[in-house]
């Protein structure tokens, strides 16, 4: 199933913000910047192909004026800081395991499975 504008922007203006969470604020980093930029290029690039449509997507005031350059300077809502920290553990366990001191955390946050609330976390992001 293909994504509409209006999802693709959501989900390059989420990126951008999770990413940069992850490495302005807690100084690590899960994708090369070489894939932040191309990332950041096609939000860009939608945004002002699409600017009716990217109005009408969350986070449209933080990306209005936006060019691309840097997240240094975005906003992040306590949402954005929970999904990072998620991705960020997750990155972090190997071959699928979870640190049982974040799963135990998390379970206290959520009734559904741990797996379950990290997938659906993540999902819209990539």
């Amino acid at each position: 199933m293909s994504q509409t504008i209006k999802e693709k922007i959501r989900q390059r203006r989420r990126q951008m913000l999770v990413h940069s969470y992850i490495y302005y604020e807690l100084n690590q980093n899960i994708v090369s910047d070489h894939k932040w930029a191309e990332w950041a290029k096609e939000l860009q690039e939608l945004q002002q192909k699409y600017p009716k449509e990217s109005a009408e997507v969350e986070y449209y005031e933080d990306f209005k004026d936006w060019d691309g350059s840097s997240g240094a300077f975005l906003k992040f809502g306590e949402n954005i800081k929970t999904v990072a920290k998620i991705l960020l553990e997750q990155n972090n366990c190997s071959n699928q395991h979870i640190n049982p001191v974040f799963a135990k955390n998390m379970q206290k946050t959520s009734s559904k499975p741990l797996k379950s609330k990290v997938k659906s976390s993540t999902r819209s992001l990539f």
